[in-house]
Protein backbone atom coordinates (compact mmCIF):
# COMPACT_ATOMS: atom_id res chain seq x y z
CA UNK A 1 0.00 0.00 0.00
CA UNK A 2 1.39 3.39 -1.03
CA UNK A 3 0.81 6.08 1.58
CA UNK A 4 1.53 9.75 2.06
CA UNK A 5 1.57 11.96 5.13
CA UNK A 6 -0.57 15.07 5.10
CA UNK A 7 -0.03 17.85 7.63
CA UNK A 8 -2.24 20.84 8.39
CA UNK A 9 -1.22 23.61 10.75
CA UNK A 10 -4.34 25.38 11.99
CA UNK A 11 -4.83 28.26 14.37
CA UNK A 12 -5.45 26.00 17.37
CA UNK A 13 -4.59 22.46 16.25
CA UNK A 14 -1.92 20.77 14.15
CA UNK A 15 -3.01 17.58 12.43
CA UNK A 16 -0.86 14.93 10.78
CA UNK A 17 -2.33 11.91 9.03
CA UNK A 18 -1.53 8.86 6.95
CA UNK A 19 -3.55 9.11 3.75
CA UNK A 20 -4.10 6.42 1.12
CA UNK A 21 -3.89 6.86 -2.65
CA UNK A 22 -7.69 7.18 -2.72
CA UNK A 23 -7.73 10.05 -0.23
CA UNK A 24 -8.78 7.96 2.77
CA UNK A 25 -7.39 9.06 6.12
CA UNK A 26 -6.08 5.91 7.83
CA UNK A 27 -4.44 7.33 10.96
CA UNK A 28 -4.77 10.81 12.42
CA UNK A 29 -2.69 12.52 15.12
CA UNK A 30 -3.40 15.93 16.63
CA UNK A 31 -1.68 18.35 18.99
CA UNK A 32 -2.21 21.97 20.09
CA UNK A 33 -0.64 24.53 17.77
CA UNK A 34 2.58 25.78 19.42
CA UNK A 35 1.84 29.35 18.38
CA UNK A 36 4.18 31.10 20.80
CA UNK A 37 7.13 28.76 20.39
CA UNK A 38 10.23 29.17 18.28
CA UNK A 39 10.64 27.23 15.06
CA UNK A 40 12.93 24.66 16.69
CA UNK A 41 10.25 23.62 19.20
CA UNK A 42 7.60 23.37 16.50
CA UNK A 43 9.93 21.26 14.39
CA UNK A 44 10.42 18.92 17.34
CA UNK A 45 6.63 18.47 17.52
CA UNK A 46 6.46 17.73 13.79
CA UNK A 47 9.24 15.17 14.13
CA UNK A 48 7.37 13.37 16.93
CA UNK A 49 4.13 13.25 14.96
CA UNK A 50 5.79 12.10 11.75
CA UNK A 51 7.92 9.44 13.47
CA UNK A 52 4.77 8.03 15.05
CA UNK A 53 3.02 7.88 11.67
CA UNK A 54 6.00 6.22 10.00
CA UNK A 55 5.98 3.58 12.75
CA UNK A 56 2.26 2.94 12.26
CA UNK A 57 2.32 2.93 8.45
CA UNK A 58 1.17 -0.41 6.95
CA UNK A 59 3.09 0.35 3.75
CA UNK A 60 5.72 2.63 2.27
CA UNK A 61 5.39 6.40 2.71
CA UNK A 62 5.89 8.29 -0.55
CA UNK A 63 6.43 11.68 1.05
CA UNK A 64 5.22 14.41 3.39
CA UNK A 65 2.96 17.25 2.29
CA UNK A 66 2.22 20.26 4.48
CA UNK A 67 -0.38 23.04 4.36
CA UNK A 68 0.29 26.20 6.38
CA UNK A 69 -1.48 29.54 6.56
CA UNK A 70 0.56 32.53 5.47
CA UNK A 71 3.20 33.34 2.90
CA UNK A 72 4.85 30.09 1.83
CA UNK A 73 7.41 29.55 -0.92
CA UNK A 74 6.59 26.01 -2.08
CA UNK A 75 9.56 25.83 -4.43
CA UNK A 76 12.16 26.73 -1.81
CA UNK A 77 10.34 24.97 1.04
CA UNK A 78 10.33 28.14 3.15
CA UNK A 79 7.65 29.61 5.41
CA UNK A 80 8.20 33.36 5.25
CA UNK A 81 5.41 34.37 7.66
CA UNK A 82 2.39 32.63 9.17
CA UNK A 83 -0.40 34.15 11.30
CA UNK A 84 -0.56 30.89 13.26
CA UNK A 85 3.19 31.02 14.02
CA UNK A 86 3.97 34.67 14.79
CA UNK A 87 7.58 33.95 15.83
CA UNK A 88 8.42 32.36 12.49
CA UNK A 89 10.23 34.31 9.80
CA UNK A 90 11.85 32.77 6.71
CA UNK A 91 11.99 29.26 8.18
CA UNK A 92 13.20 26.47 5.90
CA UNK A 93 11.07 23.45 6.78
CA UNK A 94 11.97 21.20 3.90
CA UNK A 95 15.67 20.63 4.57
CA UNK A 96 15.55 19.43 8.20
CA UNK A 97 12.51 17.23 7.57
CA UNK A 98 14.00 15.61 4.47
CA UNK A 99 17.21 14.94 6.41
CA UNK A 100 15.25 13.36 9.23
CA UNK A 101 12.86 11.17 7.22
CA UNK A 102 14.63 10.60 3.89
CA UNK A 103 11.48 11.21 1.83
CA UNK A 104 10.44 14.21 -0.29
CA UNK A 105 8.82 17.02 1.71
CA UNK A 106 6.59 19.64 0.08
CA UNK A 107 4.76 22.57 1.61
CA UNK A 108 2.24 25.09 0.40
CA UNK A 109 -0.31 27.63 1.55
CA UNK A 110 -3.20 25.92 3.37
CA UNK A 111 -5.93 27.11 0.99
CA UNK A 112 -3.96 25.83 -1.98
CA UNK A 113 -3.68 22.49 -0.18
CA UNK A 114 -7.44 22.54 0.37
CA UNK A 115 -7.94 23.18 -3.35
CA UNK A 116 -5.80 20.15 -4.22
CA UNK A 117 -7.91 18.00 -1.91
CA UNK A 118 -11.19 19.15 -3.44
CA UNK A 119 -9.78 18.91 -6.98
CA UNK A 120 -8.65 15.30 -6.62
CA UNK A 121 -11.16 13.83 -4.18
CA UNK A 122 -13.94 16.36 -3.54
CA UNK A 123 -16.30 18.76 -5.26
CA UNK A 124 -13.70 19.85 -7.80
CA UNK A 125 -13.16 16.42 -9.35
CA UNK A 126 -13.06 16.55 -13.14
CA UNK A 127 -12.59 20.32 -13.33
CA UNK A 128 -9.89 21.82 -15.49
CA UNK A 129 -10.47 25.29 -14.01
CA UNK A 130 -11.77 26.11 -10.55
CA UNK A 131 -11.83 28.73 -7.83
CA UNK A 132 -11.72 27.22 -4.35
CA UNK A 133 -12.80 29.50 -1.50
CA UNK A 134 -12.68 29.18 2.24
CA UNK A 135 -14.97 31.65 3.99
CA UNK A 136 -14.66 32.16 7.71
CA UNK A 137 -12.94 34.80 9.82
CA UNK A 138 -11.08 35.61 6.62
CA UNK A 139 -11.66 34.73 2.99
CA UNK A 140 -8.95 32.81 1.20
CA UNK A 141 -8.93 31.29 -2.24
CA UNK A 142 -6.90 29.22 -4.64
CA UNK A 143 -7.11 29.30 -8.42
CA UNK A 144 -6.84 26.15 -10.50
CA UNK A 145 -6.09 26.58 -14.22
CA UNK A 146 -5.48 23.69 -16.61
CA UNK A 147 -5.64 21.33 -13.65
CA UNK A 148 -2.85 23.05 -11.72
CA UNK A 149 -2.79 25.56 -8.88
CA UNK A 150 -1.98 29.00 -10.25
CA UNK A 151 0.47 30.84 -7.98
CA UNK A 152 1.21 34.18 -9.61
CA UNK A 153 4.44 36.10 -10.06
CA UNK A 154 5.07 36.47 -6.31
CA UNK A 155 3.35 33.21 -5.26
CA UNK A 156 0.49 35.18 -3.70
CA UNK A 157 -2.31 34.64 -6.25
CA UNK A 158 -5.73 34.02 -4.73
CA UNK A 159 -6.06 36.77 -2.10
CA UNK A 160 -9.74 37.08 -2.99
CA UNK A 161 -10.71 38.30 0.48
CA UNK A 162 -8.69 41.45 -0.07
CA UNK A 163 -10.43 42.59 -3.23
CA UNK A 164 -11.75 46.09 -2.49
CA UNK A 165 -15.56 46.11 -2.68
CA UNK A 166 -16.40 49.21 -0.58
CA UNK A 167 -14.62 52.31 -1.86
CA UNK A 168 -16.09 54.95 0.45
CA UNK A 169 -16.47 54.39 4.18
CA UNK A 170 -15.22 50.82 4.13
CA UNK A 171 -14.19 49.13 7.36
CA UNK A 172 -10.55 48.59 8.26
CA UNK A 173 -9.32 45.12 7.32
CA UNK A 174 -6.61 43.16 9.08
CA UNK A 175 -4.40 43.64 6.03
CA UNK A 176 -4.36 47.42 6.66
CA UNK A 177 -6.61 48.32 3.74
CA UNK A 178 -10.25 49.39 4.01
CA UNK A 179 -13.32 48.01 2.27
CA UNK A 180 -11.98 44.49 1.61
CA UNK A 181 -14.44 41.71 0.81
CA UNK A 182 -13.46 40.03 4.10
CA UNK A 183 -14.91 42.95 6.06
CA UNK A 184 -18.41 42.50 4.62
CA UNK A 185 -18.62 38.79 3.79
CA UNK A 186 -16.46 37.19 6.49
CA UNK A 187 -17.30 36.71 10.16
CA UNK A 188 -16.76 40.41 10.91
CA UNK A 189 -19.28 41.46 8.28
CA UNK A 190 -21.89 38.93 9.37
CA UNK A 191 -21.72 39.93 13.03
CA UNK A 192 -21.75 43.64 12.19
CA UNK A 193 -24.90 43.24 10.10
CA UNK A 194 -26.54 41.06 12.74
CA UNK A 195 -25.80 43.66 15.42
CA UNK A 196 -27.40 46.33 13.24
CA UNK A 197 -30.65 44.36 12.92
CA UNK A 198 -30.60 43.58 16.64
CA UNK A 199 -30.27 47.27 17.50
CA UNK A 200 -33.17 48.08 15.19
CA UNK A 201 -35.34 45.45 16.87
CA UNK A 202 -35.71 43.59 13.58
CA UNK A 203 -34.25 40.23 14.61
CA UNK A 204 -36.52 38.95 17.43
CA UNK A 205 -35.53 35.27 17.38
CA UNK A 206 -31.86 36.14 17.33
CA UNK A 207 -32.37 38.71 20.09
CA UNK A 208 -34.10 36.17 22.30
CA UNK A 209 -31.22 33.73 22.02
CA UNK A 210 -28.58 36.40 22.61
CA UNK A 211 -30.44 37.66 25.68
CA UNK A 212 -30.53 34.06 26.94
CA UNK A 213 -26.74 34.13 27.00
CA UNK A 214 -25.77 32.59 23.66
CA UNK A 215 -22.78 34.17 21.96
CA UNK A 216 -23.46 36.06 18.75
CA UNK A 217 -21.74 33.94 16.09
CA UNK A 218 -22.44 33.22 12.41
CA UNK A 219 -23.82 29.79 13.35
CA UNK A 220 -26.36 31.42 15.66
CA UNK A 221 -27.36 33.91 12.95
CA UNK A 222 -27.86 30.99 10.54
CA UNK A 223 -29.99 29.07 13.03
CA UNK A 224 -32.17 32.14 13.68
CA UNK A 225 -32.58 32.68 9.94
CA UNK A 226 -33.59 29.04 9.44
CA UNK A 227 -36.17 29.50 12.21
CA UNK A 228 -37.76 32.39 10.30
CA UNK A 229 -36.05 35.45 11.79
CA UNK A 230 -36.46 38.16 9.12
CA UNK A 231 -33.48 40.21 10.27
CA UNK A 232 -31.16 37.19 10.33
CA UNK A 233 -32.37 36.23 6.86
CA UNK A 234 -31.52 39.71 5.60
CA UNK A 235 -28.01 39.32 7.01
CA UNK A 236 -27.41 36.27 4.85
CA UNK A 237 -29.02 37.91 1.84
CA UNK A 238 -26.64 40.86 2.10
CA UNK A 239 -23.57 38.73 2.78
CA UNK A 240 -24.41 36.42 -0.10
CA UNK A 241 -24.93 39.38 -2.40
CA UNK A 242 -21.52 40.84 -1.50
CA UNK A 243 -19.81 37.50 -2.07
CA UNK A 244 -21.76 36.68 -5.22
CA UNK A 245 -21.13 40.10 -6.73
CA UNK A 246 -17.39 39.68 -6.22
CA UNK A 247 -17.56 36.16 -7.65
CA UNK A 248 -19.43 37.44 -10.71
CA UNK A 249 -16.30 39.39 -11.56
CA UNK A 250 -14.26 36.19 -11.25
CA UNK A 251 -16.72 34.37 -13.52
CA UNK A 252 -16.32 37.06 -16.17
CA UNK A 253 -12.56 37.27 -15.76
CA UNK A 254 -11.50 33.63 -15.34
CA UNK A 255 -14.52 31.73 -16.70
CA UNK A 256 -14.02 28.79 -14.30
CA UNK A 257 -15.90 25.51 -14.57
CA UNK A 258 -16.46 25.32 -10.82
CA UNK A 259 -16.49 27.54 -7.75
CA UNK A 260 -16.08 25.45 -4.60
CA UNK A 261 -16.88 27.17 -1.30
CA UNK A 262 -15.84 25.80 2.08
CA UNK A 263 -15.03 27.10 5.54
CA UNK A 264 -17.21 27.73 8.56
CA UNK A 265 -19.47 30.32 6.92
CA UNK A 266 -20.33 27.91 4.09
CA UNK A 267 -22.11 25.75 6.67
CA UNK A 268 -25.01 28.20 6.39
CA UNK A 269 -25.94 26.25 3.26
CA UNK A 270 -28.69 27.65 1.07
CA UNK A 271 -28.93 30.79 3.22
CA UNK A 272 -25.57 31.75 1.71
CA UNK A 273 -25.51 29.84 -1.56
CA UNK A 274 -28.88 31.04 -2.89
CA UNK A 275 -28.01 34.77 -2.86
CA UNK A 276 -24.50 33.98 -4.13
CA UNK A 277 -25.99 32.13 -7.10
CA UNK A 278 -28.52 34.90 -7.69
CA UNK A 279 -25.84 37.61 -7.75
CA UNK A 280 -23.69 35.62 -10.17
CA UNK A 281 -26.62 35.04 -12.51
CA UNK A 282 -27.57 38.72 -12.35
CA UNK A 283 -24.14 40.32 -12.67
CA UNK A 284 -21.95 37.96 -14.72
CA UNK A 285 -22.18 37.44 -18.47
CA UNK A 286 -25.00 35.05 -19.30
CA UNK A 287 -23.11 32.10 -20.81
CA UNK A 288 -20.32 31.72 -18.21
CA UNK A 289 -22.86 32.37 -15.43
CA UNK A 290 -25.06 29.55 -16.73
CA UNK A 291 -22.16 27.13 -17.09
CA UNK A 292 -20.28 27.68 -13.83
CA UNK A 293 -21.11 25.29 -10.99
CA UNK A 294 -21.16 26.82 -7.51
CA UNK A 295 -20.66 23.95 -5.09
CA UNK A 296 -20.20 23.33 -1.40
CA UNK A 297 -16.83 21.81 -0.51
CA UNK A 298 -17.16 18.08 0.15
CA UNK A 299 -14.15 17.24 2.30
CA UNK A 300 -14.87 19.59 5.21
CA UNK A 301 -12.01 20.19 7.65
CA UNK A 302 -10.07 17.25 6.15
CA UNK A 303 -9.61 18.99 2.78
CA UNK A 304 -6.27 20.49 3.79
CA UNK A 305 -4.89 17.20 5.12
CA UNK A 306 -6.00 15.26 2.05
CA UNK A 307 -4.72 17.99 -0.27
CA UNK A 308 -1.37 18.00 1.50
CA UNK A 309 -1.11 14.26 0.86
CA UNK A 310 -1.72 14.95 -2.85
CA UNK A 311 1.11 17.48 -2.68
CA UNK A 312 3.33 14.81 -1.13
CA UNK A 313 2.70 12.53 -4.12
CA UNK A 314 2.78 15.01 -6.99
CA UNK A 315 5.24 17.60 -5.73
CA UNK A 316 4.87 21.31 -6.37
CA UNK A 317 3.80 21.91 -9.95
CA UNK A 318 4.89 25.18 -11.54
Amino acid sequence: MSLAIGFDLGGTTVTAALVSETGEILTRLEAPTPAEQAAEKTLELMNRLFHSLFEQAPGSVAGIGMGLAGLVDPFAGIVHTSPNLPLWKDVNLREPLEREFQVPVYLDNDVKAMALGELHFGAGQGADSMLCLTVGTGIGSAIVLQGKVYRGATLSAGEFGHVTVVQQGGKLCGCGNTGCLETVAGTQGILSLAQRYLERGQAPILAERVLAGEKLMPRLVAEAAAAGDAGAQKVWQEVGDWLGTALAGVVNFLNPEKIVIGGGIAQAGSLLFDPVQSAIQTRAFALPAQKVQVLSAQLGPDAGIIGASVLARTGVQA
